[in-house]
């Protein structure tokens, strides 16, 4: 069940077939190589974004946790809206994670006034 797999590392080569299939998308932040916070925006407005979700690297090569909040600052510099935002960092996440019953964080509402 495609609803169930989370494939990370996409790029934009590799994006479309995943998520024509019905996977969930992960994009992996680095700073230097591979998916940049830059780039994650630029496929954020390209491809719908349902089944994207955005993560940090933390592991053996070059890698910063905080680029997945320059990510953020940049999809709100590029003037998307805060509860977009939201959707793609924290409910599609959330959504994900959900279909596990010991989940219990939940989808949020920002009301932007």
């Amino acid at each position: 069940n495609p609803d169930k797999i989370w494939i990370d590392h996409v790029e934009e080569q590799t994006i479309e077939p995943v998520l024509d299939a019905g996977y969930w998308a992960g994009m992996t932040l680095y700073p230097v190589t591979k998916c940049s916070p830059r780039r994650a925006v630029d496929i954020l407005e390209k491809y719908p974004r349902e089944r994207l979700l955005v993560n940090s690297s933390a592991d053996w090569g070059p890698s910063d946790p905080f680029t997945l909040q320059e990510s953020i600052v940049e999809f709100r510099r590029r003037g998307h809206s805060l509860q977009e935002a939201v959707e793609i960092y924290h409910n599609n996440p959330c959504r994900f994670l959900g279909q596990n019953t010991k989940w219990d964080i939940k989808p949020i509402t920002i009301s932007e006034e």
